[in-house]
């Protein structure tokens, strides 16, 4: 009974070195599936110790852009409409301007957290290293389109730039969140507050005091205020938004780039292979002297 006792043992470890070996061969078609998700590196540190960043700027000036100007295009719906449209104003077509504004936001928002579920799943699998931070250029590139089409297209044709606009704010909702939660690996919070300030900023800016002013002005030259009821009383507001989307787009590029930068340096670091690392460690272990000579040379 203990020879069949050890035999079938036997047997057994032998099947099992035999289901680890094909394991191992099925498992070298796709290397790393069965290893733990590696945490993406991050920037420490407290809010106030970014304060004086470049990535912090450069993220709050992309959010101006994307948060700021997409908000004046939603206050100010009813001024572009009827300025376009030479005077002409119907109450439904404005309401349909505000459903598609409504329907592009969503979209854009909803496609920012699809992509970041798709690159997160994929970075899991080992078959990407690309950041959700890719996409925070095209929020303001959407703006941009849709500010030069509000300047040049005729009053007839706006639900194309008004659903541009809205997805383009979307979008930097969504990514702006998901940017600011990814970078930072404390005072989350604060780094998100900091950047919303933007929007407040761009609205009295953007809206107050360059929009408005700029609309009444040319209402009073006119003489047509409260209303004005031609295209060029809001054709330089929109270059000017226009330019303001190009400066975040350049920013939220930069923001990307360096970030990215960061995070390939730091998984590169981890990825260092095991046998270089042994062969320090076998160099500290040789003698004293050569560490010495190393210490040395730091001090």
């Amino acid at each position: 009974m203990e020879g069949i006792g050890e035999l079938t043992t036997g047997l057994a470890h032998e099947r099992t070195g035999e289901t680890i070996c094909e394991g191992d061969v099925a498992d070298g078609n796709n290397p790393g599936a069965n290893e733990p998700a590696v945490p993406a590196p991050q920037y420490s540190g407290s809010f106030w110790s970014h304060l004086l960043t470049v990535e912090l700027w450069a993220i709050w000036l992309a959010c101006f852009g994307m948060w700021g100007t997409g908000t004046v295009m939603q206050m100010n719906a009813a001024q572009i409409y009827r300025s376009k449209n030479n005077g002409k104003f119907d109450t439904r077509t404005l309401t349909l301007y505000v459903a598609i504004m409504s329907v592009g936001s969503a979209v854009g928002r909803m496609a920012m957290g699809y992509l970041d579920m798709k690159l997160s799943e994929l970075q899991r699998a080992g078959k990407t290293r690309t950041l959700t931070t890719i996409a925070l250029p095209i929020g303001p590139m959407l703006l941009v389109a849709a500010y030069l089409l509000f300047a040049v297209l005729p009053g007839s044709v706006l639900l194309l730039p008004f659903l541009l606009g809205a997805m383009g704010n979307g979008v930097g909702w969504g990514v702006g969140v998901i940017a600011l939660r990814m970078m930072y690996s404390e005072d989350i919070g604060k780094h998100y507050n900091f950047c919303f300030t933007s929007g407040a900023v761009a609205t009295i800016a953007l809206n107050r005091f360059m929009f408005g002013e700029m609309y009444d002005a040319e209402a009073h030259r006119r003489g047509e205020f409260p209303s004005c009821n031609h295209p060029g009383c809001v054709r330089n507001q929109m270059f000017i938004l226009l330019v303001v989307n190009v400066v975040a787009t350049l920013a939220a590029a930069l923001v990307h780039w360096r970030f990215s930068r960061f995070t390939r340096a730091r998984l590169d670091e981890r990825e260092t292979p095991d046998s270089l690392q042994d062969e320090k460690d076998m160099t500290g272990m040789g003698s004293s002297e050569p560490i010495a000579e190393v210490d040395h040379m730091k001090s």
